[in-house]
């Protein structure tokens, strides 16, 4: 499936050690709908590159991707005993209501868009790499959006067996509260339908560069980057060293090969940062970032910022550059650029950027001040277990493990629209919602997929 920074790097490892699909043990995927919604509105589908190899459970048919000029929507009600999955990665995605329509090859609805025509359809994810190998994992993310509150469960022994790994989800009233205290309208960031239900909370990253419409209701950093400079001038110019060891992605030419690096960043008036520093393979390289580059939300948000190699310009490949970019990015989304919080007896922003990944403490722990972080990661990694932020894996356990050694059996869990439950098999769950609610949900909430943006985990 689709790479975010800094997990490139494992998407090449699990492309290497994939099994063929006819030697994978089988993963047994079922639905729990505690939506409130019945299970004949509540779909599922697979969307993305690989091939799939699945079974209805029930009835052993075979089960086919949705793609252009192929759509498969499989609703719960046709999923009684769920999914046998052999072999996919990509993406489950999840909706209310009537599927969406591809209108083209690789087309996958904006969540941004008002103009796309499933913009006002309801739809979420699961990402997940399944080929019956150790490495295998699967994930929820609100990288991009949040819709449909879903939590997945794992199980050794099937849902009545030994619970592996449960990933806790939020209630959409828990997370509308949570987005009223950082997006500037907050209701700039809620999409409603004409009856005013609602569709989605749209994250930071998909936000269009300025003056693109619509404009983010989000701080755009530049405040940090203000604060940046002035703290470079007390601390010799710099404003973070990106030192630490880079695996590699396999061998090739030097960028792939393992390696130690040690980069110093600077930023000027003009908030444009640099690198400047070596890679033991690479040599002495120069990494620029102009600050209207930054200002895109594709770039700190959304992990996928322009920037110049040695004057070239370039975008992140995985390669040792993109390493490195993922540690600076990693720690302005944390807030640990420029931080004179005190750790272990030194000033966070004074340490290796490494040692970062280490830290036990985040956002406001660390800029305690000012919110000089990504307010939306560290809001909803109060809240769910999903992955929030294009470098959640470096410092989260944000992934359900799917060894067919240690799980049989993964449940994706729809939750109730209000309330605090998790979508732990143990919690008590949520109270009902009422029955005006249940209605107005019923009628407007539809599900659609979400256009590729590098997904979010190791995918």
């Amino acid at each position: 499936m689709p790479c975010r920074l800094p997990s490139l790097f494992v998407c090449a490892v699990l492309s290497l050690v994939a099994l063929a699909a006819v030697d994978a043990a089988q993963l047994n995927v079922r639905f729990k709908n505690t939506s409130g919604l019945p299970d004949d509105q509540v779909y599922i589908g697979f969307v993305g590159g690989e091939p799939l190899t699945a079974t209805n459970k029930a009835t052993n048919a075979p089960l086919a991707k949705s793609e252009f000029g192929s759509e498969h929507w499989y609703t719960l009600n046709t999923l009684p005993q769920g999914v046998d999955l052999t072999s996919f990665s990509g993406r489950i995605y999840v909706g209310y209501g009537t599927p969406w329509n591809f209108t083209h090859a690789g087309y996958e609805p904006s969540p941004v868009a008002s103009v796309d025509p499933n913009y006002l359809k309801r739809y979420d994810k699961v990402e997940i790499t399944y080929h019956g190998n150790s490495s295998d994992v699967a994930n929820t993310t609100s990288f991009d959006y949040f819709s449909i509150p879903v939590g997945l469960n794992a199980y050794k022994g099937g849902v009545g067996g030994t619970l592996v790994k449960s990933l806790h989800a939020t209630s959409t009233s828990a997370t509308l509260a949570a987005m009223e205290t950082i997006a500037n309208p907050h209701a700039a960031a809620v999409v409603r339908d004409g009856a005013n239900n609602f569709v989605r909370v749209i994250g930071p990253s998909v936000y269009p560069p300025p003056p693109g419409l619509p404009a983010s209701p989000y701080d755009n950093f530049d405040g940090y980057l203000d604060y940046l400079h002035t703290y470079g001038q007390s601390h010799g110019g710099s404003i973070a060293r990106i030192k630490g060891h880079f695996n590699g992605t396999g061998g090739g030419p030097a960028p792939h090969q393992a390696q130690d690096y040690d980069f110093t960043a600077t930023i000027d008036a003009q908030q444009n940062i640099t690198l400047t520093g070596n890679g033991s393979a690479v040599g002495n390289h120069t990494l620029t970032f102009n600050h209207q580059d930054l200002d895109n939300p594709a770039a700190i948000y959304g992990a996928n910022p322009n920037f110049k190699l040695d004057g070239a310009p370039m975008t992140p490949q995985n390669d040792l550059f993109g390493w490195v970019i993922a540690d600076l990015f990693a720690g302005l989304n944390i807030g640990a650029v420029g931080s004179t919080v005190e750790m272990n007896g030194q000033p966070v922003g004074q340490m290796e950027s490494q040692q970062w990944f280490g830290l036990s403490q985040r956002f406001a722990a660390l800029q305690p001040s000012q919110p000089f972080y990504n307010q939306w990661a560290a809001k909803m990694s109060t809240i769910s277990d999903a992955y929030n932020f294009a470098y959640t894996d470096r410092f989260s356990h944000v992934f359900a493990p799917l060894n067919p050694a240690d799980v049989d059996t993964l449940e994706v869990v729809f939750q109730r629209e209000t309330g605090v439950g998790t979508g732990n098999p143990n919690d008590p769950g949520l109270p009902e919602p009422a029955t005006s609610l249940l209605a107005a949900i019923g009628a407007a909430l539809m599900a659609v997929r979400q256009r590729s943006r590098r997904g979010g985990g190791i995918f």
